[in-house]
């Protein structure tokens, strides 16, 4: 069933809470001593950061794949951020992309920054993603001079990554909380703001999605492992939220949730026309019905597989030769029931 060659296995590792915790995601940034940042670079800057980061990255001898991001197709570049390989919002033109065999470790460099090293894995493996970093990190500075400030900490060409220059990032699916408590959605963004966090619910056109994203704002004046100790608390916090109320709902609306489990799977398995939106809607529904032991025959592995497979640009890709399939949304609809229907 799991044809698509294009997407990432990394969604096929299974990790802890991962019916709730989508996926866990580390990155670090960092800068060579004595070279201007990317937006002042030149020709010879460019080469010379290449040079240098390229002989180190193959000394670290992970088994790495090297993409020369301007050479590849337009639609692969797409396949790359759908598949949270490649960063969005990046400069392209002179950048380079090692990623290994399962995307779940990829270094990008000449990009915003001279250098990026990211790791993700799918559900609450922070701790992993951000030991794996860590270690490609501290082998590359014992080579490496990088640019660094005793009061600032780790120099990058955005203020904002100043200091730790170090980003994690969870994305949590919370549909119960959506459903019965949204207000507890706008108390956590509030909440956790304060504690220099970004959270954020997914929007499509004027609808919330049941995705929520957590990530550290700031950077400066902090340590590497309180960012990580904090991250963990809130991740915490939400998690016992969205179980708590999942255990709630089925003591006191098990007929309601019960049928929004079985009208959700009624429609993924029957519709013809399906937005990306209605899609994650649905399948969070029936992550629910995994979580409650009723649903029997469908798998994590096949919604992780239906979430990413059903982005605009694989689908594209997979139904390239299919002229009788036009609109996107009926592409979609039709792998959705040919993934249920097999059940």
């Amino acid at each position: 069933m799991f044809a698509d060659n294009n997407i990432a296995n990394w969604i096929f590792n299974e990790g802890s809470e991962n019916n709730i915790v989508l996926y866990s995601k580390v990155s670090i940034y960092r800068n060579l001593e004595n070279i201007r940042f990317h937006h002042h670079m030149d020709k010879n800057e460019f080469d010379k950061v290449d040079s240098i980061l390229q002989k180190n990255i193959e000394d670290l001898n992970l088994n790495l794949t090297k993409i020369k991001l301007a050479e590849i197709k337009p639609c692969d570049i797409k396949i790359l951020k759908e598949n949270l390989t490649l960063p969005k919002k990046r400069n392209l033109l002179n950048a380079t992309l090692y990623t290994n065999s399962e995307q779940s470790t990829s270094i990008l460099i000449n990009s915003n920054e001279h250098l990026e090293i990211q790791t993700i894995a799918r559900g609450l493996e922070l701790n992993d993603c951000f030991k794996t970093a860590y270690e490609i990190e501290n082998k590359l500075d014992e080579k490496i001079d990088f640019a660094f400030d005793k009061k600032f900490g780790y120099l990058t060409s955005s203020p904002k990554k100043i200091g730790t220059a170090l980003n994690l990032t969870v994305a949590i699916s919370v549909p119960a909380i959506l459903w019965k408590t949204p207000d507890n959605i706008d108390y956590f963004i509030n909440k956790f703001s304060k504690s220099g966090f970004d959270l954020s619910i997914l929007s499509i056109g004027k609808k919330n999605i049941p995705i929520l994203t957590i990530t550290n704002k700031v950077m400066i004046g902090i340590k590497e492992k309180d960012i990580l100790k904090n991250t963990f608390d809130i991740i915490h916090d939400i998690l016992d939220k969205e179980k708590n109320i999942r255990k709630r709902i089925k003591k006191l609306y098990r007929i309601k949730v019960e049928d929004r489990i079985c009208r959700s799977k009624a429609i993924l398995s029957s519709a013809r026309v399906l937005n990306y939106g209605e899609l994650i809607k649905y399948s969070f529904w029936l992550r629910i019905g995994l979580h409650y032991g009723i649903l029997k025959n469908i798998k994590i592995d096949d919604l992780y597989y239906m979430l990413f497979a059903s982005k605009n640009n694989h689908l594209q890709i997979q139904n390239i030769n299919n002229s009788k399939e036009k609109n996107i949304n009926e592409i979609r609809a039709n792998m959705v029931r040919d993934i249920l229907n097999d059940k």
